[in-house]
């Protein structure tokens, strides 16, 4: 590319990768453990084991954007501490810290704080939660970043044709379950959320998209996690699906 200036390799770089995400996100939902989860019917009783399984979720999330945080550059640390101060501290949208929703949203379904923290995670989640640390600690840190950022990606409505996860999960448990929409403290707000987090960290991954090399990593990171992402799903649906 002689002719090319340095800014328009760049731009065609950071496109490519855009787009190449995109895709992966979207393609998501058409495996067959995503196809798993949505086809199973869901009652009360599921959807309240599915939201004890989002707050273990959400502690997985925390512990692998802390290894991102700690293997990035200064200025991704910064972003992703911004990213953080929502889940952990306080998230205007919901007025509360995440996982504080994730309880309300239970106690809402009828669970208590016990039920939550006493129940046995099966053997299929567990070991997708240590795959996804596994990615978190060993992988190079621009394929950590974009590893998580793609779990947001494919959440965010903004880019994935009928919704994300969230609004997907949020019409099952109204239009299957009976839960009245103003029950669900977490699933609102993420469903808001999750578009502003992969937007924020997608512009802390544009800057660090210098080469060739620099999206292959990142790619092999959001493949890996979207590996991990489908078994997820499915040993999530066998789990709600023994229920």
């Amino acid at each position: 590319m002689p002719n090319l200036s340095r800014n328009t390799v760049h731009a065609d770089l950071v496109q490519h990768l855009d787009q190449e995400l995109t895709r992966m996100a979207r393609a998501q939902y058409e495996t067959a453990e995503f196809n798993l989860l949505f086809s199973t019917p869901l009652t009360i009783e599921r959807a309240r084991l599915n939201a004890i399984l989002t707050v273990y979720y959400g502690v997985n999330r925390r512990n692998c954007w802390a290894y991102v945080q700690a293997r990035s550059p200064y200025d991704v640390k910064k972003i992703i501490w911004e990213h953080e101060k929502d889940e952990l501290c306080f998230d205007s949208r919901g007025g509360a810290d995440h996982q504080t929703l994730q309880f309300k949203e239970a106690k809402a379904l009828g669970l208590t704080q016990e039920d939550v923290r006493n129940y046995a995670l099966p053997p299929l989640i567990v070991s997708c939660f240590y795959a996804w640390l596994h990615i978190a600690s060993t992988f190079p840190w621009l394929g950590v970043l974009t590893a998580f950022h793609a779990l947001e990606r494919r959440n965010s409505d903004k880019l994935i044709p009928g919704g994300g996860i969230s609004r997907r999960w949020r019409d099952k448990l109204v239009n299957e379950a009976g839960v009245a929409l103003n029950q669900l403290a977490s699933t609102n707000v993420h469903v808001q959320a999750d578009v502003d987090h992969a937007d924020a960290v997608w512009e802390a991954i544009v800057p660090h998209i210098t080469d060739e090399f620099a999206v292959r990593t990142a790619l092999e990171g959001a493949a890996a996690s979207y590996k991990i992402d489908a078994a997820y799903r499915a040993a999530s649906a066998l789990a709600l699906r023994a229920v």
